[in-house]
C-alpha cells in the first residue's frame, strides 16, 4: 500500500508557505484543511482542502480570488489591528490614540477656560467667520482635497459623514447669502 503525501508536502506543492495550520477532519471521509497563518501580510491567507485518503486537493481558496471589497476589508482590519506592517504599524495607531487623548484633554481645557460663569451668560464666543478657509495658503489647501478623497474612500463612514457635513455647510451658506441679498423690485 502506498504512502499518502503529508499535509505540509501537499501545501508546499500547491504554493502555500510556512507557517501553515492543519485542521483535521471532524468526520471520517471528509477533507482536512491546510491554511497559511502568516498574519503579517493578507496575501498569505490561502487555504486548501485535502482528501486524507488520497492526498489530492479537493478545494482551493486563494486570497487573489477574493472580491475587491473583501480584500480591502482584510487590509483595513490588518492595518487597524497593527498586524499589517509589524512594529511600525503598531506604533502609528498608538501615536494616533495618544494624539486623540491629548486633543480631547485640550478640548476640555479650552472649554474650561471659556466656560459660562456667573459674569457671562451661556456664551460660546464668536464662531469662525464663513469663508475663513480662503485664508489658508494654497500649498496647504491643494493636497488637502485629494487627501480627503483618499481618506473618504478608505474609511467610507468618515467619507460619508464628511460629504454630509459639507452638503449641510454649503446649504447653510447659500441660505445665509440669500437672506443677506436685498430683494429689489422694479418700479
Amino acid at each position: 500500500m502506498g504512502r499518502t503525501p503529508s499535509a505540509g508536502g501537499t501545501a508546499r506543492a500547491q504554493g502555500l508557505g510556512n507557517p501553515v495550520e492543519v485542521r483535521l477532519p471532524a468526520d471520517r471521509g471528509t477533507a482536512y484543511v491546510v491554511k497559511q497563518v502568516r498574519r503579517s501580510w493578507p496575501e498569505k491567507q490561502d487555504a486548501l482542502a485535502v482528501n486524507p485518503a488520497t492526498g489530492k486537493v479537493t478545494d482551493v481558496s486563494r486570497f487573489a480570488d477574493h472580491p475587491v471589497l473583501a480584500k480591502r476589508t482584510r487590509y483595513g482590519i490588518d492595518l487597524h489591528t497593527g498586524t499589517l506592517f509589524g512594529l511600525a504599524n503598531q506604533i502609528a495607531p498608538a501615536a494616533l490614540a495618544l494624539a486623540l487623548i491629548f486633543l480631547i484633554l485640550w478640548g476640555y481645557r479650552m472649554w474650561w477656560q471659556r466656560r459660562p460663569t456667573r459674569d457671562r451668560a451661556l456664551s460660546f464666543g464668536r464662531p469662525i467667520p464663513r469663508g475663513a478657509w480662503r485664508q489658508v495658503p494654497l500649498p496647504v489647501l491643494i493636497p488637502l482635497a485629494p487627501a480627503g478623497v483618499v481618506v473618504g474612500c478608505l474609511v467610507p463612514l468618515l467619507g460619508t459623514s464628511l460629504v454630509a457635513f459639507l452638503a449641510v455647510d454649503i446649504a447653510l451658506g447659500a441660505l445665509s447669502r440669500r437672506r443677506r441679498v436685498p430683494v429689489t423690485t422694479a418700479a
